[in-house]
């Protein structure tokens, strides 16, 4: 979604000098919304504030089925959930004020036990991963935030296919299952336009026979993928050619301590931190979160810390903002809160969670952005520098600027930073000028 958020904060420029910063309000800390998938009948929601680090209270956001996994369209304006026992997907509208979600329509998820659901980046498609029988289907999204008539199903083949989990490139062009049954992820080539699946020429990666591919993520620049096995609970790293959507492996670590833990385990999720520094994995059995550092030059993974967590971490998330990862323990039946250390990647329990029964899916956004605050230095006679405090590093800053200040005033676009970018370098050489800071949340 690419929006544009006005701030209050203002700085007025004078020939003369700088003048008084005006603000309504302080500048807010930031806040997060996040729903929860289940194994206990419904979906919740609860929210995260990035200025306490604290969650909020639990609620319902809607009470239907086995809503297992879940997804959010770009715009945030419709969410789908897959019914894992029921084998069906639901659409649902979301009401942008409270959070609460209204039942639109399901349909047949056209195989058993679907495990995973996805929103194509162009928010035109679900795509549906069945894990038993191994198939996947893509279901078109109507104007209405409906789920149309199933425009692609495909059939892995056998023996024993369990698709486990669909992820998309870049350029949402190509698609890639994870097939724990066949131990193999396989590519596709995904047409947004028409929802339509057709086997790549590279049809797929093999993986060591056991191993179990779960889940797969891309790092933030889609130049290298992690896959995390579930079965000999290892992330194997492969280097990504986008033009050919072909997979080729570099390395496979173990996500347990070799000779620490000899007990049963299974692993679950998998995530690359925003930054692309760090990669997590979740242990099921040791029960832990996994932290791997990320050679920048290679991609290769070494290992940094085994973070203790609740039971059975079924699913994590890292928020949009790289500052908490939030566990999902679906043994405890909590929700739990880990800080982030942006040097090393390791995480600190914070002490904060949420009691919500068999939570298996974590998805967040950001609701409300951090509102800057505006910093001013003269660098010259006739020029200054604006810096923008209390900013996130994922966001893209907008410099607008008028001549006047009043209710009424138009503000013109004068710069667009990069994203992350946090000072404007200025000339000044009107008699009065205003600028106000904007936030393009690209999130």
């Amino acid at each position: 979604m690419i929006t544009s958020i006005r701030l209050l904060f203002v700085v007025a420029i004078s020939l003369f000098g700088i003048g008084v910063r005006v603000s309504a309000d302080a500048p807010a800390p930031g806040l997060e919304r996040f729903y929860i998938g289940t194994y206990s009948g419904a979906i919740y929601q609860s929210t995260l504030n990035l200025g306490t680090g604290s969650f909020g209270v639990s609620s319902v956001a809607v009470s239907i089925g086995d809503p297992s996994f879940v997804a959010l369209t770009p715009n945030r304006n419709f969410l789908y959930a897959v019914n894992e026992g029921g084998g069906t997907v639901g659409a649902f509208s979301v009401n942008p004020t409270n959070g609460v979600l209204k039942l639109l329509n399901q349909r047949s998820s056209n195989g058993s036990s679907p495990a995973h659901v996805v929103v194509d980046s162009s928010g035109r498609n679900v795509i549906v991963a069945n894990y038993g029988g191994g198939s996947v289907t893509v279901f078109p999204i109507l104007t209405n935030g409906q789920l149309g008539a199933a425009t692609a199903n495909v059939k892995h083949p056998p023996p024993g296919p369990l698709a486990h989990c669909t992820t998309l490139d870049a350029s949402n062009h190509f698609a890639f299952v994870c097939d724990k049954g066949l131990d193999q992820v396989r590519s596709y080539i995904f047409d947004p336009d028409v929802g339509t699946l057709v086997t790549n020429k590279t049809p797929f990666v093999s993986v060591v026979r056991g191993s179990g591919p779960r889940h797969m993520t891309f790092d933030p620049q889609f130049k290298r993928a992690y896959v995390i096995c579930e079965l000999s609970s290892t992330i194997i790293g492969f280097n990504y050619d986008a033009t050919n959507g072909v997979l080729t492996a570099f390395q496979t670590v173990s996500t347990l301590q070799p000779g620490v833990f000899t007990g049963a385990n299974t692993t679950a999720e998998i995530a690359v931190h925003p930054s692309g520094k760090f990669v997590y994995g979740s242990n099921r059995g040791k029960n832990s979160i996994a932290v791997f550092s990320v050679n920048a030059e290679d991609g290769k993974l070494t290992p940094v810390q085994q973070q203790p967590t609740g039971a059975t971490p079924r699913n994590f998330a890292i928020d949009p903002t790289g500052a908490y990862c939030i566990v999902a323990g679906q043994g405890s039946g909590d929700i739990r809160l880990y800080a982030i250390n942006p040097d090393n990647g390791q995480l600190t329990d914070t002490g904060k969670k949420l009691s919500v029964s068999s939570p298996v899916c974590i998805v967040p956004f950001i609701l409300q952005p951090p509102q800057p605050v505006v910093t001013t230095r003269a660098t010259g006679k006739n020029s200054l520098e604006l810096g923008v405090g209390n900013s996130l590093d994922l966001l893209t800053y907008q410099l607008y600027q008028a001549t006047s200040l009043s209710p009424s005033t138009s503000w013109n676009l004068l710069a667009t930073g990069r994203r992350g970018q946090t000072n404007f370098f200025l000339t000044n050489n009107l008699p009065t000028q205003y600028f106000q800071i904007g936030v393009l949340t690209n999130y």
